[in-house]
Parts: C-alpha cells; sequence; structure tokens
C-alpha cells in the first residue's frame, strides 16, 4: 500500500502539472497513516467515525431558538 502511495505522490506533478509549487495537503499525508491505522484497530467498520459525524449534524440542525437547556 505504501509503496503505491509513496510512487502516486512522487508523480503527482506529472500527472497534474498545476499542482506544482503547492504543499501537499493533509489528507496525503494522513493516508500514508492508515496502514498503521489498519493494524492496530482493524477494519475501518469498527472504528471509523461517520455514525458520529452524522448524528452531531442531526443534532446542529435541531431548531432550539438559540436558547440552551
Amino acid at each position: 500500500y505504501r509503496t503505491f502511495l509513496k510512487y502516486w505522490v512522487d508523480n503527482l506533478h506529472k500527472v497534474h502539472p498545476h499542482t506544482i509549487g503547492h504543499p501537499a495537503r493533509p489528507n496525503i499525508h494522513i493516508s500514508f497513516h492508515l496502514a498503521d491505522f489498519l493494524l492496530l484497530f482493524g477494519p475501518l467498520f469498527h472504528w471509523w467515525a461517520f455514525p458520529f459525524e452524522r448524528l452531531i449534524g442531526t443534532i446542529q440542525r435541531i431548531n432550539t431558538n438559540h436558547q440552551i437547556g
């Protein structure tokens, strides 16, 4: 995984010349750590955050008329 990812990142400017001079994005950096996370925590569906992010989005849409409590 890391070998292919590094090859892709190293050749990114050849495939997409408009990215020359732009810094690497954080999502490229974190993708190198994905293999570590999979080894540490197991399959992605065991520890992904989508259900929690969806719940937070639902809670944020509740009309509270800006009152706490």
